[in-house]
């Protein structure tokens, strides 16, 4: 999610016998056949969980669901994957997973960093994560450290980022795992665009910053989309815009990873319309590698428990669409 919603950012999972039950259920495991991940039928109606606090609850609501999900986990730094175990599994069971290494807000400034905590999740996390967000967001210029500086500097950070996203990529399809990228939706290609720099332009940014292989490898490639406030006055071609995704990641899948308002506070009739606008795209984009997504951001504030109306207006908006096949 944008820099602009750190009030989110609050993940707490209760540690009362999650250790003993980690210890006895998550083999750690780094071997090529480690990882038995589910292909994810499309189309993917997903959702994002940063609070997993009310787990119970948020199973339920799951259940509920016309079809099965893909839930989107987002882990917090400051975590283990110990304390997302039992979570974890119990999602597996109603939900297929895609595990967000570290929110773009998070996102480190050396390589170490990322490389041991994508050790950690993946390793740690064996057998409940289908797909893992190796890069979220990874144009925006918050991720670095000097978002406005020179032309040098700009481009040193950026290549460091791109040698992070290599390093969890080849963590993760070394242990068989599949991948997903995220692009921060920044320019609708017609003259207006909300980035700091030219370099963070999503289509430039993986062609220069990110290895052939990567991009070649990825299953996933999605956008990030926050037309309200944060990124305004786009004007997106999304046949043209998928497109052109896909020739950068041609072997992937494409959608979207995230939409949503940076506040929960956002109007009714905005975030009413977001979702109405988006998740029917699946039966209205006839691109064969489009595969929805979309992944609601507050899931966990305003779906749970499933009475509350932002569940209802998924449930309802969901219900006539394509079935996952």
């Amino acid at each position: 999610m944008t820099n602009l919603a750190t009030a989110a950012k609050t993940f707490l999972i209760p540690l009362a016998a999650s250790v003993a039950l980690y210890a006895a259920a998550a083999p750690f495991a780094s071997n090529a056949n480690a990882q038995a991940a589910t292909t994810l039928k499309a189309p993917i109606y997903g959702v994002t969980l940063d609070d997993l606090s009310n787990i119970n609850a948020i199973i339920t609501s799951l259940t509920k669901l016309p079809y099965k999900p893909t839930v989107r986990v987002v882990f917090d730094p400051g975590t283990t994957a110990a304390e997302y175990y039992p979570a974890l599994v119990k999602l597996h069971t109603v939900a297929n997973v895609m595990g967000e290494i570290m929110d773009s807000y998070y996102f480190p400034t050396d390589i170490n960093t990322y490389t041991a905590r994508t050790k950690e999740l993946v390793y740690g996390l064996n057998g409940t994560v289908d797909v893992w967000e190796i890069a979220n967001e990874i144009n925006g210029e918050w991720l670095r450290q000097n978002p406005d500086g020179s032309n040098t500097t700009v481009n040193a950070e950026e290549a460091a980022i791109g040698q992070m996203v290599a390093a969890a990529n080849s963590i993760v399809k070394g242990v068989g795992g599949k991948t997903a990228i995220t692009l921060y939706y920044n320019d609708d290609s017609k003259g207006n665009n909300c980035w700091e720099k030219p370099q963070d332009y999503w289509k430039t940014w993986p062609t220069t910053f990110l290895p052939a292989a990567v991009r070649q490898g990825a299953n996933y490639a999605f956008f990030s989309y926050y037309p309200y406030q944060d990124c305004p006055g786009l004007s997106p071609s999304w046949g043209a815009d998928f497109s052109a995704l896909e020739s950068i990641f041609p072997n992937a899948k494409v959608g979207f990873g995230e939409i949503g308002t940076s506040s929960t506070g956002a109007p009714t009739s905005v975030q009413t319309n977001l979702m109405k606008t988006y998740y029917p795209m699946v039966n209205a984009n006839r691109d064969p590698k489009f595969v929805g997504g979309f992944f609601w951001w507050y899931y966990a504030e305003e779906m749970v428990p499933y009475t509350k109306a932002y569940w209802t207006l998924l449930d309802q908006t969901i219900a006539p669409l394509k079935v996952p096949q």
